[in-house]
């Protein structure tokens, strides 16, 4: 049973550190890097560890993903959360881009339209109005022409 528990224990503590850095993702370290908490990459970070620190510690006294979102947000304020909480004004920040894409496509479908509808309409006469009366004319203009060397 000790062998068991001693062969068990790593992959559980693998499991719980990919927790760990799962939940993390939600957060942004504060040290003023503006990475993902697991990522900061600054050298002797004086806010990475402690912060995963205290998410692991949360997660060890039973709290779900929403509850530790709401415990740090309650503590260092919305602008610890990687991603804005989507009710209120900050709605707008999932909104506005796809706003912004469809308003970009209809401006390109009406200016391709514009510029098809004009370009026909400055394409010159269809073959059916050309006056063909006078191609006789310009054949015999062409057989008398002789060029200069």
């Amino acid at each position: 049973m000790v062998i068991t528990l001693l062969a068990v224990t790593p992959v559980l503590r693998a499991a719980d550190r990919e927790r760990v850095r799962e939940v993390g993702r939600n957060f942004i370290c504060i040290c003023g890097c503006n990475q993902i908490l697991p990522d900061c990459n600054h050298l002797g970070c004086p806010s990475s560890t402690p912060l995963m620190t205290e998410v692991a510690a949360l997660i060890d006294s039973g709290m779900s993903e929403e509850e530790i979102i709401a415990a740090f947000s309650e503590k260092y304020g919305y602008t610890v959360l990687s991603s804005p909480p989507a009710s209120g004004f900050n709605l707008l920040a999932y909104l506005l881009p796809v706003l912004a894409l469809a308003i970009g496509v209809a401006v390109a479908v009406y200016v391709a339209r514009t510029w098809k509808s004009t370009s026909v309409a400055h394409a010159g006469p269809s073959p059916e109005a050309v006056d063909t009366s006078k191609y006789g004319r310009v054949e015999e203009e062409l057989k008398k022409f002789t060029p200069e060397d």
